[in-house]
């Protein structure tokens, strides 16, 4: 089989998993629909603004595990570190843009924490575990959104970067392109946050 149509393969077959919204799933087996509460993003933050911290991470948990498996899938089906990039950036973009949902999908984030915990799983793990604890103790998912991706994508864009082979300079593209394409569809949240009006992410009661 040649490399082109290895990664024809890898290219599709990521997108096309990335079109799977499981917050949309989540929600209609609720008899609800999550694109008419709060922000109207069909994703982690408001599936936990919407239905609690439960539905919240299983929704995280699938959307993460979308991005993992298929960059995962990538590598070894291409026996390359390129394989996992292609698939990586892919499986988000069809998150973000699905052809089944007339190109209007979620935002990224967890797909995106699925790939960097496959990429760079040490760095990204941590960075989880902080960003709940972040989310917990200031109520901004938005913040701790961007922490947890934003570190393992750097470290993996300029390892990619510094490799001498032929396809570096590509798989580094693939990288940044991707954390680009996360702050691009994340922009009036980005916008809320200076102005001082993002919906906050309760993870906790508080006491009256």
């Amino acid at each position: 089989m040649s490399d082109i149509f290895k990664t024809v393969i890898v290219i599709a077959g990521a997108y096309l998993i990335g079109n799977v919204n499981f917050a949309l799933i989540i929600s209609k087996l609720l008899k609800s629909d999550v694109r008419t509460k709060g922000s109207g993003n069909p994703g982690t933050l408001n599936m936990t603004r919407s239905f609690g911290v439960k539905i919240g991470v299983l929704t995280l948990v699938l959307d993460a595990l979308k991005g993992a498996l298929p960059t995962l899938a990538g590598m070894l089906f291409m026996q390359a570190r390129l394989g996992a990039h292609l698939a990586a950036f892919f499986v988000v973009v069809g998150h973000v843009f699905p052809v089944f949902l007339k190109f209007k999908g979620g935002k990224g984030i967890a797909s995106s924490i699925g790939v960097c915990l496959v990429l760079q799983p040490l760095c990204a793990a941590a960075l989880l575990l902080t960003a709940v604890l972040f989310i917990y103790l200031t109520s901004m998912g938005s913040i701790a959104s961007f922490l947890v991706i934003s570190f393992p994508l750097a470290l993996e864009g300029f390892a990619a970067a510094s490799d001498l082979a032929y396809n570096a300079l590509f798989s580094a593209l693939l990288i940044f392109g991707l954390f680009a394409l996360t702050v691009i569809a994340h922009r009036k949240n980005i916008l809320k946050l200076f102005c001082g009006t993002e919906s906050k992410t309760v993870i906790k009661k508080r006491k009256a």
